[in-house]
C-alpha cells in the first residue's frame, strides 16, 4: 500500500509540475489567434498532457521543455490567420507588375508563371468588390490594399504572397479576360494567350475545377469551381 501511495504522490506531483509548465506557456506564448482559432485544441492538449504526463515525459521530454508543437493544431488555422493579419497592416513591397505562381492545385502540381500589371488587377478587384462587398475583409480586400500602395518605380515583378491563396481565383478570372503574360515552367517558354487551353471539368461527381493548360497539356492553373453531390443509383 505504501508503494502505491508514493507512486500516486509522484504522479500527482508530476501532473502539477507539467500543468504549471504548460499553463505558463499558454499564458505567455499563445496569442489572440491561438485562442480564437485553436481554443478547443489547446485545452484538449493541456488536459491530456497533464493526465498522461508520464508517457510524454518518457517518449518526448522535449515537448514538456518546449510545448510549442503541442498546441499547434493540424491545419495551422491560427498561424494562417496571424499571417493574414500581419499582411493587412504590413504589406510587402509592390511594384508596377506582380508575379504569381500557384505551385500546386488541390490534387496536382501546376507549372504556370504569370505576370500581371498591378493596375489591371487593381481595376478588376475594385469592380469585384463593388459587386461583392462581403469580400472586402478577406484576401481580395487585402490584395487591393497591397496594390494601392504600390511603387511603380519598382520595375521587377513582385511576387504575390503565398498566404493570399485566393489570388488563384483572381488569376483565373483575368487570364480568361486575356490579361497577363504567361509562361509554362515545364516547357520553359512563354505561352501565347491564343494558345492557352481551357480544360475545365463539367458536371463530374465531387470537385470540378477550372483548368488552364499550355498547348502541350501541362497544367498551368487549377482552381476549384464547384462541388457536386450526386446520388448513386
Amino acid at each position: 500500500m505504501r508503494i502505491i501511495f508514493y507512486i500516486l504522490i509522484g504522479y500527482l506531483a508530476g501532473a502539477v509540475v507539467v500543468g504549471i509548465r504548460l499553463g505558463w506557456h499558454m499564458v505567455t506564448r499563445l496569442d489572440q489567434f491561438d485562442w480564437r482559432y485553436s481554443k478547443s485544441h489547446i485545452w484538449t492538449s493541456f488536459v491530456l498532457s497533464v493526465l498522461f504526463w508520464p508517457f510524454i515525459f518518457f517518449l518526448s521530454p522535449k515537448t514538456i521543455v518546449n510545448p510549442t508543437n503541442l498546441f499547434e493544431e493540424e491545419y495551422g488555422l491560427a498561424k494562417r490567420m496571424r499571417e493574414e493579419s500581419h499582411l493587412w497592416s504590413n504589406p510587402p513591397p509592390c511594384g508596377a507588375s506582380i508575379l504569381y505562381q500557384q505551385g500546386s492545385g488541390r490534387y496536382e502540381e501546376t507549372f504556370g508563371e504569370f505576370i500581371f500589371r498591378s493596375g489591371d488587377i487593381e481595376k478588376v478587384l475594385e469592380d469585384k468588390l463593388d459587386q461583392n462587398a462581403h469580400l472586402a475583409n478577406g484576401h481580395e480586400g487585402a490584395i487591393l490594399n497591397w496594390l494601392r500602395q504600390r511603387d511603380d518605380s519598382l520595375t521587377e515583378p513582385t511576387p504575390v504572397p503565398k498566404t493570399w491563396h485566393r489570388f488563384q481565383f483572381i488569376a483565373d478570372d483575368v487570364l480568361r479576360k486575356g490579361l497577363g503574360e504567361i509562361r509554362c515552367l515545364k516547357c520553359n517558354k512563354p505561352v501565347p494567350k491564343n494558345d492557352l487551353l481551357q480544360n475545365d471539368d463539367h458536371g463530374l461527381p465531387g470537385w470540378n475545377f477550372n483548368r488552364l493548360a499550355c498547348p502541350y497539356g501541362h497544367p498551368l492553373l487549377i482552381v476549384e469551381k464547384m462541388h457536386l453531390l450526386m446520388k448513386h443509383k
